[in-house]
């Protein structure tokens, strides 16, 4: 049986390892053919089991996408969203097939990926009412620890909310406080290390870097969530970007 692996950037490339390590045979593909991995388009991909999908989510054409490769691959078993993707889509994609479309997350800093993917728990998603037990002991032997969810839009909205967004919004209030000392005239680590006992002792006062926002994560994904309370993530971003160029300007 084989696990294929669609799309080989830092996601992908990392489960491609990860299951490779756990003895699974893995063929990996990607548009940028050097990435590609035991594939080549003149040899079929035999007795293919598991599609596991970790194109960008913010792709325009995601899902058609994924349709395509799931008509292409015959005889496919089960397929795994490990993208963070629009809420809903994978339901989108689970009403096209009578196979099982799972929707799992991934955690982890993308300069450790392998060994984070091996430390967190894999939370796993279904919109079917039942599971066949065979699969939920496949997944169980792919990534030894993992917990369900009771519905694909559940852990969709886990990834963009939970995870990135609320990283986002952590460095937000960092930026803020910098902005105010800045302003003040103070130290900001000095008024900082007020909180650091605290934090020791409740775990709930973290100190983050104040830096701007980047990266392919946590803006990015709040476009593929669309509610208009979050846009203030952005926009403070925003704020504390130009407010950075214009004290560094007046340096």
């Amino acid at each position: 049986m084989t696990d294929i692996i669609l799309g080989m950037g830092e996601v992908g490339s990392t489960l491609f390892d990860l299951l490779s390590e756990r003895g699974f045979n893995c063929v990996g593909i990607d548009k940028d053919t050097s990435k590609c991995k035991n594939y080549s388009e003149n040899i079929s991909i035999e007795n293919p089991e598991y599609l596991h999908v970790c194109l960008p989510g913010e792709l325009n054409k995601f899902e058609e996408i994924t349709t395509d490769w799931i008509k292409k691959i015959k005889n496919l078993q089960v397929v795994i969203i490990h993208s963070t993707v629009k809420p809903g889509t994978t339901k989108n994609l689970q009403n096209k097939f009578d196979l099982t479309i799972l929707f799992s997350p991934v955690r982890g800093v993308h300069r450790r990926f392998l060994d984070d993917i091996k430390k967190y728990t894999k939370f796993i998603s279904s919109d079917k009412k039942e599971i066949d037990p065979k699969i939920k002991l496949d997944l169980e032997k792919r990534f030894q620890k993992i917990q369900w969810m009771s519905s694909t839009k559940t852990a969709e909205l886990a990834k963009i909310l939970v995870d990135t967004t609320y990283y986002g919004w952590l460095i937000n209030y960092a930026q803020i406080t910098k902005m105010i000392c800045d302003k003040e005239k103070i130290d900001f680590d000095e008024m900082w290390k007020f909180a650091d006992e605290i934090h020791e002792n409740l775990g709930n006062r973290p100190k983050m870097y104040p830096g701007i926002i980047g990266g392919h994560c946590v803006i990015p994904n709040l476009n593929l969530a669309e509610y208009d309370n979050l846009e203030i993530i952005k926009k403070i971003n925003e704020t504390y970007k130009n407010f950075t160029e214009i004290e560094n300007s007046n340096d």
